[in-house]
């Protein structure tokens, strides 16, 4: 029988980990707490649309109807976008709705065996001979649990999983002295846009933060209320918005979706030689590079090398996050069907430490281990090349050079592709 896999989560990784698991053969089932799919997408604000071009946010096998005209769609737009995909390749059968995860227990191999592997799992495939997954989930509608098995997890619940990051203040001075309303910008994100646009309607309202959620609520709340009522917003750091087109019209993503972009950045493991030239090289994409946070420390982004029989996709961010979901998730299905093994724990660790280096390296003071940013190309390399693929997507030096990547490149990816 089919080996199971357990997705928690039905966002977009969520979404992209059971297809790619079902066109190996695998039975995924997909718990989602909520009752539908869209992960973020689904609570959102009414005004909130894609940062970065659609044609890098599309599904490699899946492009965008052209009834959407729009360079970057709006909420409601990405999730009939989502939909579309999800009944294109059946994945809604797989998924069990209201069904949230309270537990994730491994049994089957002690704690002190674990430790003593070499190989992850034991031997460095995705499935151990004895170890298998326990997930209780509890229904929503009924709170009755039950336990499902899995040989396989991949949490693909995103950067937050609905936990809001709370600041704590000195006693007598947080919220609690304050005579008016205090949200977390999560809250807001979950009213309907009915709610959300009465909630806000004709008062004095701070933002404090200055990033994604801050400047779409501020935006909301400038546009509501005018000058009459201004919103203020209040951050420490700024985090400074990027045209799509700079003035002269050449398009953003040409300075950094190709791969002469990335060839000014010295990656972890290349030699002296390449290292020299970035050094060189690198003050003429400093003012991109130095805006991006650093990644989150797991093997490929993907897997911890001390867990075994278990992925996490979505957490790390990229410059377009369903981009780089669902390159992870054809690595991991191919990881799964046993096209490649992973290489011994030490040797995943010492990576695992030089990309934590190579990103206090570009990221600075920002370094939050959390987006690939200035690699994003080169990160999809690796993967292509564990894959046994050809990772060189364009025709003849100077597009390979120059030309900006995108889902397209990567939609007839196969083991035995030859060089273009």
């Amino acid at each position: 029988m089919a080996k199971r896999v357990a997705i928690i989560g039905a966002g977009i990784s969520g979404l992209l980990a059971c297809k790619y698991t079902l066109e190996k053969g695998f039975r995924p089932v997909v718990l989602e707490s909520k009752g539908g799919i869209g992960g973020v997408w689904a609570q959102t604000l009414e005004t909130t649309k894609l940062q970065t071009p659609k044609l890098v946010y599309e599904f490699s096998d899946f492009p965008w109807p052209s009834t959407v005209k729009e360079e970057f769609p709006n909420s409601n737009q990405i999730m009939e976008y989502l939909e579309l995909y999800a009944r294109k390749f059946d994945l809604l059968r797989h998924i069990k709705f209201n069904s949230k995860v309270i537990g994730i227990d491994y049994e089957g191999t002690s704690n002190d065996e674990i430790l003593s592997w070499s190989l992850w799992g034991g031997t460095g495939e995705a499935f151990g001979p004895r170890g298998k997954w326990n997930i209780t989930v509890q229904e929503a509608n009924t709170e009755s649990t039950q336990v499902y098995e899995a040989e396989f997890v991949i949490l693909c619940i995103g950067r937050y999983s609905d936990l809001p990051n709370i600041p704590v203040f000195p006693e007598n001075r947080g919220p609690e002295v304050f005579d008016g309303n205090v949200i977390h910008a999560m809250d807001y994100s979950a009213m309907d846009n009915a709610t959300a646009a009465e909630f806000i309607k004709g008062k004095r309202v701070t933002v404090v933060g200055f990033q994604k959620s801050a400047l779409d609520i501020a935006s909301e709340c400038a546009k509501a209320n005018g000058v009459k009522h201004p919103c203020t917003v209040l951050y420490r750091t700024e985090h400074w918005s990027m045209p799509n087109y700079l003035p002269w019209g050449v398009p953003l993503a040409l300075l950094y979706l190709n791969r002469f972009s990335e060839f000014m950045i010295h990656k972890p493991g290349e030699g002296f030689l390449l290292f020299l030239l970035a050094t060189l090289l690198s003050p003429l994409v400093f003012g991109i590079s130095s805006l991006y946070n650093s990644i989150v420390c797991y093997c490929r982004e993907c897997i911890h090398p001390r867990i075994p029989q278990l992925a996490i996709i979505g957490y790390s961010e990229s410059l377009a996050n369903l981009y780089t979901s669902e390159m992870r998730c054809r690595w991991l299905a191919h990881l799964l069907d046993g096209s490649f093994k992973l290489p011994c724990i030490s040797d995943m660790e010492k990576d695992i430490a030089r990309w934590e280096n190579f990103m206090k390296r570009y990221s600075g003071r920002y370094f939050r281990g959390s987006c690939l940013g200035v690699v994003h190309i080169w990160y999809n390399d690796q993967l292509c090349k564990d894959m046994g693929c050809n990772p060189k997507r364009k025709n003849g030096l100077l597009g390979e050079l120059f030309e900006p990547y995108g889902p397209a490149d990567y939609r007839d990816l196969s083991p035995i592709e030859s060089s273009k």
